[in-house]
């Protein structure tokens, strides 16, 4: 009976140490805010842009992404602006924004050289796919200009596609989203914050239950060690 109070009791301390270990926390997965100035571009009700971004081979749920301005256009009335995540379609470096996985909250105008934060409500992305943020206006005369890093090259786990030179790869719709024209005009100055999806092959573990179940197979251990002695 020892034996078997011992063997869980060693489960238990594994099981302990495996829910430890599957705790996810957020993390800045992709990150080009420090990169050089290179241009700028702008996005207005008759055109919109997408940022695209690969995944690493891990699922994750986004949390939020951050975008630099370059202050809004002279002249140009002020909000309506928008932000969304979406899939890709289509194959390879032709890859175009695809379906909508919804919106990114925040202000709908980001008037001023600053970085701007969106939160991002229960986003799911694959492992090892491309996705794109995409910005625009929905509609009035609103203009707004976002910083263009010089580099393709980011930060993390993730990053941006490069279509060639340095530039990353961007999509540029004149028409509403109807269609689409790539170019390497990119990538935009962004953040991308997101937790790690665990893997649904294993179950989720509540720590303080193994806690109290640790405790108990260790005070039964106690109590017949103890009885043991007495009958000794």
């Amino acid at each position: 009976m020892r034996d078997g109070l011992r063997g869980l009791a060693t489960m238990a301390v594994t099981l302990g140490m495996m829910a430890a270990g599957m705790s996810s926390r957020a993390e800045t997965v992709l990150s080009n805010l420090t990169a050089n100035h290179y241009d700028y571009d702008y996005t207005r009700a008759n055109y919109w842009v997408a940022q695209s971004f690969d995944t690493d081979a891990q699922a994750w749920t986004l949390n939020s992404v951050s975008v630099t301005a370059d202050g809004t256009n002279p002249g140009f009335a002020k909000g309506n602006f928008f932000a969304f995540v979406h899939a890709s379609t289509g194959t390879g470096d032709s890859r175009i924004p695809g379906a909508s996985l919804g919106q990114l909250i925040g202000t709908d105008n980001p008037d001023g050289s600053q970085v701007y934060s969106y939160t991002a409500e229960s986003i799911s992305l694959d492992p090892s796919s491309r996705y794109w943020v995409l910005m625009g206006v929905s509609d009035g005369t609103s203009s707004y200009n976002f910083t263009l890093a010089n580099v393709v090259t980011a930060t993390g786990l993730w990053s941006y596609p490069s279509g060639g030179s340095f530039g990353g790869i961007v999509a540029q719709s004149s028409n509403y989203g109807g269609s689409w024209t790539l170019s390497n005009y990119g990538p935009f100055l962004m953040e991308f914050d997101a937790t790690a999806i665990a893997p649904s092959a294993v179950p989720e573990i509540d720590p303080n239950s193994l806690g109290s179940v640790l405790a108990l197979v260790l005070g039964s251990l106690g109590l017949l060690e103890r009885r043991r002695l007495n009958a000794a």
